[in-house]
């Protein structure tokens, strides 16, 4: 249960203190669980109590309006797509360190709301060794590569170390704006 809400931000709310939030989503008693997405519209509420109903309802609510890009299963997936869509792939190389996941986080952040639309993404394990890493040449994670995908192997376009909007935005659409010319 508490690996399936990890995606969710959890907030308790008083109704003795908060009583204009309980009269703005309807809430009538208590427990009451609502899910809202991430621009604090109601997009559930939940149902079974039963563990595994549960669970799955967390699951799915959480993958259908997770903030941030939504990752193909391999950069060569996120070629093929990106060929064939003319879209820029953007390959994030990370690892299990918070750096890392800093930065996974970090893009799901409001000023990247519509960016990952517009790209085919890919998450990839960063491993020292590791073909993609040497194919790529990423020597370290957190790396985020911006690709033309265009000629089928791939062109580093941008390679970007830091998490900041001001930076990761203008890389991904100014690769957008050359692939649509």
């Amino acid at each position: 249960m508490v690996k399936a809400s990890e995606g969710l931000i959890r907030v308790l709310v008083d109704g003795d203190k908060d009583g204009a939030l309980f009269e703005k989503y309807g809430v009538q008693s208590m427990p009451t669980v609502l899910f809202l997405d991430p621009d604090g519209k109601q997009v559930g509420k939940m149902g079974a109590r039963d563990p595994g109903a549960l669970k799955k309802q967390f699951e799915e609510i959480v993958a259908a309006h997770k903030r941030g890009p939504k990752s193909l299963e391999s950069p060569a997936a996120a070629l093929e797509a990106g060929k064939a869509e003319s879209k820029p792939v953007v390959l994030l190389f990370v690892d299990a360190k918070p750096k890392s996941e800093m930065f996974r986080k970090s893009l799901g952040d409001a000023a990247f709301k519509g960016v990952f639309d517009a790209v085919a993404f890919c998450e990839v394990e960063w491993k020292k060794d590791s073909e993609d890493a040497k194919k790529w040449k990423v020597t370290e994670a957190p790396t985020m590569l911006v690709i033309d995908p265009s000629d089928g192997e791939g062109k580093i376009l941008k390679t970007l170390k830091t998490n900041a909007p001001k930076t990761v935005k203008p890389a991904i659409e100014d690769a957008v704006k050359k692939l649509k010319k």
